[in-house]
């Protein structure tokens, strides 16, 4: 008897080819999936944004000199480069870059600087003579906007 069962066992044979080929599929499926999703979540795949550094500003306001000082107070340092700055009074905007002929650049000793880099305890004086806004006005609502250009995100928002 113990005969008949071995060649019974090995002579039922038929849906075997069929298993393996259907775990054989899934296999390549999910390693179809898993390769494709390593590649869509790496680090390699994936755009890095830019950096937006993180920064303490103080800003102020002397309404008839027409000047607008700002003071970093602690965070990252930016390039000067990278930093343009927004002013808007009632409505009207008059923007400003480090390189323009109205902002001077002073170091933390309070002398003008030819450094490239806004850091603690450094300031930047924006004379507002001469352009398209009028700070003097002492009812003007005046928007402050300090713009990292690089990543063209807005680091800082207040109201002179």
């Amino acid at each position: 008897m113990e005969g008949k069962k071995y060649r019974e066992l090995f002579q039922d044979c038929k849906a075997v080819s069929e298993t393996i080929g259907q775990v054989l599929m899934v296999a390549v499926v999910v390693l179809a999936f898993s390769s494709i999703a390593v590649t869509v979540f790496s680090d390699g795949g994936a755009v890095k944004p830019p950096h937006i550094p993180c920064t303490d500003l103080q800003q102020s306001i002397d309404r008839s000199g027409e000047t607008v000082q700002i003071f970093h107070s602690g965070g990252e340092a930016i390039d000067l480069e990278d930093i343009k700055i927004i002013l808007s009074v009632n409505g009207t905007q008059a923007e400003f870059n480090m390189s323009d002929s109205g902002v001077t650049f002073y170091d933390a000793k309070g002398e003008t600087s030819s450094d490239d880099v806004f850091m603690l305890g450094d300031s930047i004086l924006i004379n507002t003579r001469g352009s398209e806004i009028n700070i003097m006005d002492e009812n003007a609502i005046i928007d402050f906007y300090f713009v990292h250009t690089e990543s063209n995100q807005v680091i800082k928002k207040g109201i002179l």
